[in-house]
């Protein structure tokens, strides 16, 4: 099977910092093998950069801070997906206010 995939379910965690939004999410290796996982980042339908994890073995999860740049006051959907995904749990939207 190798390694595959998920995010852990719950909300992503969008919070301001010095002039930036970054997001925290929980992502899990439910595959059979170690293996590294690529997550997209996207801000309103607009790529914005894509995190890489180290190598996590089976049932080992990690929970990253990634910054979304700045972003312009008002009301945003953010949208993670993760490659190799499962089919399952492989990507997460969270409306945020900036």
């Amino acid at each position: 099977m190798g390694a595959m995939f998920e995010f852990a379910g719950g909300a992503l965690s969008v919070v301001p910092q010095d002039g930036e939004q970054w997001v925290s999410f929980e992502l899990f290796n439910v595959g059979d093998e170690a293996g590294v996982a690529e997550v997209g980042v996207e801000v309103d339908n607009n790529y914005v950069s894509t995190w890489t994890s180290e190598s996590l073995s089976p049932n080992v999860g990690t929970t990253p801070w990634v910054s979304l740049g700045q972003v312009a006051e008002g009301a945003h959907e953010a949208l993670m997906y993760v490659n190799p995904g499962s089919g399952q749990n492989d990507h997460l939207r969270q409306a945020f206010t900036a």
